[in-house]
């Protein structure tokens, strides 16, 4: 079976759900759906939280799963937060060295990275 698709190939905007079908027996209902919170989570991100999953949700292991530093482990995290649960109130800015790691690897602009250590400043 294969991912929705949440956006528009062609223009990127948002797409509804409108119709659904039963594969055995042809059944057709139309009107406008939902789609899972889960649905909005590209490859990437589906497959980090495998592992982030298997490795019981600690941050070490996923570290050493994935070869990826401690701040793009909660970086990761932190983005997938925001996508499944967009009321949940969590510190998505980070510290000051995930900020660092993030102009270092290529991650955020200079730009960016001076808007984020501002908010950490207030």
């Amino acid at each position: 079976m294969n991912k929705i698709l949440d956006r528009c190939p062609v223009c990127e905007a948002a797409l509804e759900i409108t119709e659904l079908q039963c594969n055995s027996c042809g059944t057709t209902i139309k009107g406008s759906f939902r789609a899972n919170s889960f649905d909005l989570l590209n490859t990437a991100q589906i497959d980090f939280m495998k592992t982030f999953l298997c490795c019981q949700g600690n941050i070490r292991e996923v570290e050493k799963a994935l070869g990826i530093s401690y701040p793009t482990v909660k970086n990761r995290l932190a983005e997938i937060i925001r996508l499944i649960c967009p009321d949940q109130k969590i510190s998505l800015e980070g510290n000051y060295n995930e900020v660092l790691e993030s102009i270092e690897n290529g991650s955020i602009s200079v730009d960016e990275a001076i808007a984020k250590l501002k908010k950490i400043n207030r």
